[in-house]
């Protein structure tokens, strides 16, 4: 009884998270395909995962992503596939962990993420949620974002000539806070001892005021709270 309740608000919190972000107005968006992804294990219950832009060529992996500005002055910075190889600063890293919840097949993660465009101007930020294996999908992460960054006073810039490239200074001040889903397609299942490379991962992200914060934290404690008290 105690697991179904875990997984009942993992998955609750999994779906609020998105929901509580869509609700703020959303001040930039970023989505990213391709990456290459690695998980290194620490046993059974914990381990660490990263993924980062890549150009492997043809047949291989190939990155490509944009980051947006959606509110007034909005803009998209695009990366097509395989601007990693360009000489441009343009990258996308990022790191969470992985805490197993019981016996269950959802685990805790924490960890950070930044997003580089091709003049080396930053969207970073923290993460925290939960891990969760889909059944269409394969191992999905769905958390919230904290002490989100971006370099002020500047034009964040895409490698793809049809970038509408956008002004950072936002009409609310950072830190921002916000969503983000990342899904691993066909990656195998890090619910045990076994290590992955080369993992073909998607990730998207909102970002929104800080006024959102509250809220958007707040599910990892109401968590937390109800797994001590089951």
């Amino acid at each position: 009884m105690r697991q179904m309740k875990t997984l009942a608000l993992v998955a609750a919190a999994a779906a609020g998270t998105v929901s509580v972000a869509q609700a703020a107005t959303t001040l930039v968006t970023f989505g990213y395909n391709n990456l290459q992804g690695t998980y290194t294990a620490a046993g059974m219950n914990a381990g660490n995962f990263s993924a980062m832009a890549v150009d492997q060529g043809g047949g291989g992996l190939q990155t490509d992503g944009s980051v947006s500005r959606l509110v007034a002055g909005a803009g998209q910075s695009k990366f097509a596939a395989g601007f990693k190889s360009l000489a441009t600063f343009a990258d996308f890293t990022i790191n969470i962990s992985f805490a197993r919840i019981g016996a269950t097949q959802t685990g805790t993660g924490a960890g950070s993420f930044t997003a580089t465009d091709a003049l080396g101007n930053t969207v970073s930020g923290n993460i925290a949620g939960f891990w969760s294996v889909q059944a269409t999908i394969g191992i999905a992460f769905n958390g919230t974002l904290s002490n989100v960054n971006i370099t002020p006073n500047a034009i964040f810039t895409g490698t793809d000539p049809s970038s509408t490239n956008w002004n950072t200074n936002l009409p609310t001040p950072g830190p921002y806070s916000g969503a983000l889903t990342q899904l691993i397609f066909n990656g195998g299942n890090f619910f045990t001892d076994q290590n992955l490379s080369n993992v073909a991962t998607q990730v998207s992200g909102q970002i929104v005021p800080s006024t959102g914060s509250l809220a958007l934290l707040g599910l990892g404690g109401l968590v937390a709270t109800r797994r001590r008290r089951a």
